[in-house]
């Protein structure tokens, strides 16, 4: 294609396109907006640019802004800079091929056959944030409001300067930030009645990921797993990818009931802190009687825990593996769900031994996760910041717990309602009969976003009744009218199906 001056493209209209942008233009912002245009095509190689000069004032930006969003694109190959000669489209610039669908490709491999886990994992899921404009009630909503930003920036500064990149910056194997584990040991597992030595911690990317490594080692093909019944669909599925069989453990209003099906377990996932949806509280005679069970059938006892932190700002029970004795109870925590989730920090609490064999399993996947943020976390807990973000979004989650429970009384009396104290989730029973899939979609139509309590239910009997909801990521004043819509939506649903 042969060069062609500034003067042979319409750059007014080019520039005037990038200045009408809905993205404040910053220097960031002009140098995507002429890559994207480059990108597709609409720019042609060798073209020559416009003095920055000129950019700058038909931009409204300073010449400095322009120089540097253009020398973004010179290193990313997208412009060529020539001493005394000008900007121009970078020549040697891969243009984009158009993608092929699918069935474009001949004689391809059958993934269908190749692809074992295709009946057990879900569907591609998108960030959990809602849509603008949704009120959305759905757990792992983050909510920039309650983020310690300050705080954070100021630990993440201090965790870039020369002297810690130099400990982070390193590959360490298989090891862990060895002042994140002594601030978990210190003031984090503390809070639960926990004590362990550092060798009996692992850190994980979140507590999914130690989910994941704790089933790969106890539920191995043939063996029994004993699963809440509802409890977290990852988790059922993470238990069925292992090949174990998993063993539905019915729930009520005072936790997991211990039972014969549990005794014959290998091991066993509970969420006794506060159940996993429903919110419940394992009792403390329960407590007592799995442990003593689980010794005297030899099975492993997985502690998962589910928004423990409200359980022991408040001073609640402490934690199940607080009590164990024989060794026999593994404990998987996350500093990151309650913060902001997409941190991804959790830890594993167990023997040993246990831990040992779990990290070489971690070494085969990704080594350790990224040092940077466990640095930075632990420069967060050390400096009390931590502890203080919990007290605060308590007594905030508190409030909108109150809220939230006010609205549904006045407005959804035919629920039944289960909620503990210290958890931001509600679990409600809809009258038998109604379904609770389309009492969501249709909310959902509605623009408020909760989740059908029928996806909890993996094994054992299931239940299309019920609605979890959430205030963890709503604002005070979306709670009512999020109720009221979500009222509307049910009698709605009632009214069609009849």
């Amino acid at each position: 294609m042969t060069r062609q001056g500034a003067s042979s493209i319409a750059w007014d209209h080019v520039l005037a396109s990038l200045a009408a942008s809905d993205e404040r233009l910053t220097h960031a912002t002009l140098a995507k907006g002429l890559s994207e245009w480059i990108d597709a095509g609409r720019l042609p190689r060798g073209a020559r640019l416009p003095s920055t000069r000129v950019m700058a004032r038909k931009l409204g930006l300073g010449r400095n802004t322009v120089l540097f969003a253009l020398s973004c694109l010179v290193e990313n190959g997208y412009l060529d800079s020539r001493e005394r000669s000008g900007t121009f489209i970078g020549a040697s610039r891969q243009e984009r091929t158009e993608e092929r669908s699918p069935d474009q490709i001949k004689d391809g491999p059958n993934w269908e056959r190749r692809l074992p886990f295709n009946r057990l994992l879900p569907q591609s899921a998108v960030a959990t944030n809602s849509a603008r404009g949704a009120i959305s009630m759905r757990f792992g909503e983050f909510d920039l409001s309650l983020f310690p930003t300050s705080h954070w920036r100021e630990c993440e500064r201090t965790a870039s300067g020369l002297g810690e990149i130099a400990k982070w910056g390193r590959d360490m194997i298989d090891g862990d930030d060895v002042g994140l584990i002594e601030q978990i040991r210190l003031h984090v597992l503390p809070q639960s009645g926990i004590w362990a030595r550092p060798d009996e911690v692992l850190i994980t990317v979140g507590a999914q990921e130690g989910r994941y490594l704790v089933s790969r080692v106890l539920a191995s093909p043939g063996r029994h797993i004993g699963i809440e019944n509802p409890c977290s669909l990852d988790l059922a599925r993470t238990v069925q990818l292992s090949g174990a069989i998993p063993v539905g453990l019915a729930v009520d209003s005072h936790g997991v009931v211990p039972s014969k099906a549990m005794d014959e377990c290998d091991a066993v996932f509970l969420t006794p802190g506060h159940q996993n949806p429903t919110t419940a509280l394992l009792s403390a005679e329960r407590r007592q009687e799995i442990l003593r069970r689980a010794e005297f059938n030899d099975f492993i006892i997985v502690e998962d825990t589910f928004e423990t932190e409200f359980i022991n700002e408040n001073r609640g029970p402490k934690a199940l593996k607080a009590d164990d004795t024989s060794g026999r109870v593994i404990y998987i925590g996350t500093l990151s769900r309650l913060m902001a989730p997409g941190l991804r920090i959790g830890f594993i609490v167990a023997p040993s031994a246990f831990i040992d064999h779990v990290r070489m399993l971690r070494r085969l996947v990704h080594r350790h996760p990224p040092a940077n943020n466990q640095r930075s976390l632990a420069i967060f807990i050390e400096r009390g910041y931590y502890r203080r973000f919990v007290k605060q979004t308590t007594r905030i989650l508190e409030r909108r717990g109150q809220l939230l429970m006010s609205a549904a009384r006045r407005d959804l009396s035919d629920f039944a309602w289960r909620h503990q104290e210290g958890t931001s989730c509600f679990w409600g029973e809809l009258p038998a009969g109604v379904d609770s899939d389309a009492v969501a979609a249709e909310a959902g139509r509605r623009g408020v976003l909760v989740e059908a309590g029928s996806h909890f239910f993996a094994v054992g009997n299931r239940s299309s009744n019920c609605l979890r909801l959430t205030v963890s990521g709503v604002k005070e004043d979306q709670i009512e009218k999020g109720v009221r819509v979500l009222a509307d939506a049910y009698r709605s649903t009632r009214t069609s199906s009849r």
